[in-house]
């Protein structure tokens, strides 16, 4: 038997529909502004929600508030890290399930030379102070080749570089959520 041709108006009431339902999920994905901060950066472009969570207003991302580094006690190796991504979305973490490395330009957007924090030894690293001090002075990233992913610095000038995956010098890890850069 053949199939007949859909009427326009099927075709259009189905286009509808989709462009309801992503309009519908597209403000679902919104949904961290909507949310009540109990803090924000001097200059407003953090938002922290007291749940562990900081919100950058600037470009979309939620961050852990502490990275691997605060909560364990620990350096890390870039496969442990993807471990790590595994367990917080299990938890929950925040309240979300959707938790993983940032790549090399969103871990740069917590690079700003203008701000001061201290890492866990105690010397500056340049992310915004709403940031408990504390933390590690790098990031892993997702982006990979063979043995070695990115590691972006937030000490002194910033930068990246591949660092083995296994023995990597820098070997810190705050996750992200939200829009892919």
């Amino acid at each position: 038997m053949k199939a007949r041709p859909r009427s326009r108006m099927a075709t259009r009431t189905g286009l509808l529909l989709f462009v309801v339902l992503f309009t519908v999920s597209s403000v679902w994905a919104a949904e961290p502004q909507a949310r009540q901060s109990v803090a924000k950066s001097a200059d407003g472009e953090f938002l922290d929600y007291g749940d562990g969570t900081i919100y950058n207003t600037k470009t979309g991302l939620m961050w852990m508030k502490q990275d691997f580094w605060q909560m364990n006690r620990q350096w890390v190796n870039w496969y442990t890290a993807v471990e790590f991504v595994r367990r917080m979305n299990n938890k929950k973490f925040g309240g979300y399930t959707d938790w993983r490395l940032p790549t090399p330009a969103e871990a740069g957007t917590l690079y700003d030379p203008r701000k001061r924090n201290l890492d866990k030894d105690g010397d500056k690293i340049h992310i915004d102070p709403l940031f408990p001090a504390g933390s590690g002075w790098s990031t892993w990233t997702s982006e990979e080749k063979k043995s070695k992913a990115v590691v972006v610095s937030y000490k002194g000038e910033g930068g990246k570089e591949y660092q083995d995956k296994i023995e990597g010098t820098d070997a810190f890890l705050r996750l992200v959520r939200g829009p892919m850069s």
